[in-house]
């Protein structure tokens, strides 16, 4: 493993406070392999920078374009999964969507020396009030979700450029937010203190958490008692990155809080992973003692289990690595150990602000409020060997997408879903009701298959419904119908309509007496009238 910091002037020496790797590796004219970067910095500059490295471990970065259309900081830079597509949000509340200029990708010039690439915006995104503090994208890069300071989170249409929902329900700041691989939810975090798991389709809150029994050993002072998990206000961050892993299965949260019984006892810091079926209680407990945690991002790809490591905690058949910024710390876990497979520390001289994986899993930058990003590469099979698809895949976000409730492909996965959950928790002291009455119709024509991969009691209830509802006897009624028109009405009902009679005019009373002229005497007037 290697770690750089360029010492280059990233944003005139302004804080870089977010950075992002384009999916996949890209070839210059001259055949030079590199990867392509975004950062966003307060100098309300986005630049593209083109990453090169060597065996050795040197990294050299070019930047090849400045956008220039925002006003304020930059807060937020994400590439779309599809790569078309940088998205960037600012604290004027505006997020700009770049798109790179067709059929010249690559405008070299050898008396230019500004822009070697050329993009252009796309869309103009507006319907924040406030700063833009996060941004995740959808998996198929038709829709995006932002949070802000104006306490919601809004899901845009991309195509169409405008807000599909604004979600409103928060108390404080959004400062995280990230959207499912499943395509099923949206989470997000908020100074409020509460985590929310939020429906894509109904666009209602199915689960938050904000408290909860945490596991801890049967001595400790706190052992059975429902503590709070998060910090609230005084976070000394803008951020709180969440997110999900990349088969969807956990859900990683940032600024995690043990709040001590007595005031003798420390704070400690901790990165808490809940899994999605389950958001009541968190799955396991990361700490990062002294240092909050700012900002998570998994990497994209499955490892093996390692054959001499410890029991997985997660029953998972592969290994799932995930980066957390602290305030001055990178922490690298995996799904397999509690305790972080590595640490970068004393890279930045200020706290960090995000980090960043590339498609090979192999390059991982930080960005930070000094003005410098540093480079993190690892040896290939370092971080270990790349989980082989078999019987025992990940989980398919297309079956989860279509039926929740059905339990994983692959024997291994099926285990993994029966010892977390079947189906999902929800929380009902969270989750927005609504009452719909179920007809016959309703009954009679659900899907055959979701019915059969269902316990056969209820094919059979449905049946009994069903015959119920034909040994019903017809009770009598009686059609009703409401005539509008004056036509249709019978004599019979005309006749018993009372006509009010008309009233007859009374004309105006004028009378021969002439007013009287009365002299007014204001405050104003002079003495000799009021004596008079």
């Amino acid at each position: 493993m290697w770690c750089t910091t360029p010492e280059i002037s990233w944003h005139n020496r302004d804080p870089v406070l977010s950075i992002d790797i384009q999916t996949g590796v890209h070839e210059t004219l001259e055949n030079e392999v590199f990867w392509r970067l975004a950062t966003g910095g307060a100098d309300s500059h986005v630049l593209i920078w083109h990453l090169t490295t060597n065996e050795s471990g040197a990294a050299t970065v070019k930047c090849v374009a400045d956008l220039e259309r925002h006003h304020r900081a930059i807060n937020v830079v994400r590439f779309s999964p599809s790569k078309d597509i940088l998205a960037s949000g600012d604290d004027e509340s505006i997020i700009i969507l770049w798109k790179q200029k067709e059929d010249c990708e690559f405008f070299v010039n050898p008396n230019e020396t500004k822009d070697k690439e050329q993009w252009i915006s796309y869309k103009v995104l507006k319907g924040h009030l406030e700063d833009v503090y996060d941004i995740s994208w959808s998996p198929d890069s038709n829709m995006l979700v932002s949070g802000s300071v104006d306490n919601t989170a809004i899901l845009w249409d991309v195509q169409q450029g405008r807000s599909v929902s604004i979600l409103s329900d928060h108390k404080g700041f959004v400062q995280g937010v990230s959207w499912d691989p499943c395509n099923q939810y949206i989470s997000t975090m908020s100074t409020d203190r509460i985590c929310r798991l939020i429906d894509i389709n109904t666009k209602k809150t199915v689960q938050k958490v904000y408290k909860a029994k945490i596991p801890t050993p049967a001595d400790h002072p706190i052992k059975n008692k429902t503590v709070r998990l998060f910090y609230d206000d005084t976070f000394k961050s803008y951020f709180r990155r969440l997110t999900f892993s990349i088969d969807g299965l956990l859900l990683i949260v940032p600024s995690g809080i043990i709040e001590p019984s007595e005031t003798t006892e420390r704070i400690s810091n901790t990165t808490l992973v809940f899994s999605r079926y389950n958001l009541k209680e968190p799955v396991m407990l990361l700490p990062s003692l002294d240092e909050c945690t700012i900002a998570v991002r998994c990497c994209p790809i499955y490892f093996e289990l390692q054959k001499d490591g410890p029991t997985p905690v997660i029953a998972l058949p592969y290994r799932m690595i995930f980066a957390i910024a602290t305030q001055r710390s990178v922490m690298i876990y995996d799904t397999q150990q509690i305790s972080p497979i590595a640490v970068i520390s004393n890279i930045h001289y200020t706290r960090l602000t995000d980090v960043g994986w590339s498609s090979d899993g192999r390059i991982l930058i930080a960005s930070s409020t000094d003005g410098y990003c540093s480079i993190i590469q690892f040896q290939k099979g370092e971080l270990g060997d790349e989980y082989k698809k078999g019987n025992n895949t990940p989980i398919n976000s297309k079956a989860i997408h279509n039926d929740s409730k059905q339990p994983m492909s692959g024997s291994s996965a099926k285990d993994v879903s029966e010892k977390s959950a079947p189906t999902i928790d929800i929380d009902n002291s969270a989750m927005d009701i609504e009452i719909v009455k179920s007809e016959e119709k309703e009954i009679l024509t659900e899907n055959p298959e979701c019915v059969l991969n269902q316990d056969n009691k209820l094919l059979d209830n449905t049946i009994d419904q069903k015959n119920d509802l034909k040994n019903k006897e017809p009770e009598d009624t009686e059609d009703i119908k409401l005539v509008y028109n004056e036509e249709s009405i019978t004599e019979s009902t005309k006749a018993n309509i009372k006509h009010t009679p008309k009233k007859e005019k009374i004309p105006l009373i004028i009378p021969n007496r002439k007013p009287r002229r009365v002299q007014l005497i204001t405050l104003s007037s002079p003495r000799e009238f009021k004596k008079e």
